[in-house]
């Protein structure tokens, strides 16, 4: 392949054929052409290196970003297990309250079942003795006299035993006599007084000169 250098430093030679100044100016165009494209040549050449380093920069990035995306995804696959056993072991652990509650809940209610019979049975034993009392009683409420009985029997008495009203006398009213209250005199003898008669007796020269009797004395007064 020519080099522009071998271009311009070409030379023909004269005869008859071509003219000079055509194949001059053929020659300057081909060196422009040249130039030109050596010119792109090298602006292709940079691009293509900026190019290859970015391709080079993409790689590493893509490299980057696989690695992240792997960091990622193993991040999500173990948060995902760990989330997984949580979730597990909270089924595990509701699951096995919930069993719990439902035992003592059975438990329970059987108790409550057996304490309900219980009351049952105690109501039925009570009722059983509360019948043999009622019974027992109303057995004994017939055995007595009713008023017909009472009235029958006195009909049948009156009938084998006929007897006369007797009129009842009056009851004597008896009379208290109230006993007499005997006062000491000046003389050492006793006179008998009446609670009625006398409010209080007094005499002189004596040592129960101070005493007084007599239902109608006060005792306030003095």
């Amino acid at each position: 392949m020519l080099t522009i250098d071998e271009i311009k430093d070409i030379s023909f030679r004269k005869g008859r054929g071509y003219r000079g100044e055509d194949v001059d100016a053929f020659i300057d165009e081909v060196i422009v052409s040249f130039e030109q494209l050596k010119k792109e040549k090298s602006d292709l050449i940079r691009k293509m290196d900026i190019l290859a380093t970015r391709v080079e920069q993409y790689r590493a990035d893509e490299e980057t970003v696989r690695n992240a995306l792997l960091s990622s995804q193993r991040v999500a696959d173990a948060s995902i297990k760990e989330a997984n056993a949580k979730a597990a072991q909270i089924v595990a652990d509701a699951e096995a309250k919930a069993q719990a509650i439902l035992k003592d809940a059975n438990a329970t209610t059987a108790k409550q079942k057996e304490i309900y019979l219980k009351l049952k049975s105690d109501s039925v034993s009570l009722r059983k003795e509360l019948e043999s009392v009622y019974n027992s009683h109303i057995k004994s409420l017939n055995d007595l006299p009713t008023d017909a009985v009472v009235a029958r029997k006195q009909e049948e008495l009156d009938k084998a035993y006929p007897t006369t009203p007797v009129e009842e006398e009056p009851a004597p009213v008896e009379t208290v006599e109230e006993p007499a209250v005997e006062v000491e005199t000046a003389d050492d003898t006793f006179e008998p007084v009446t609670s009625d008669a006398v409010e209080y007796v007094k005499t002189d020269d004596s040592k129960f000169s101070d005493l007084k009797f007599g239902e109608n004395y006060d005792v306030d007064a003095d």
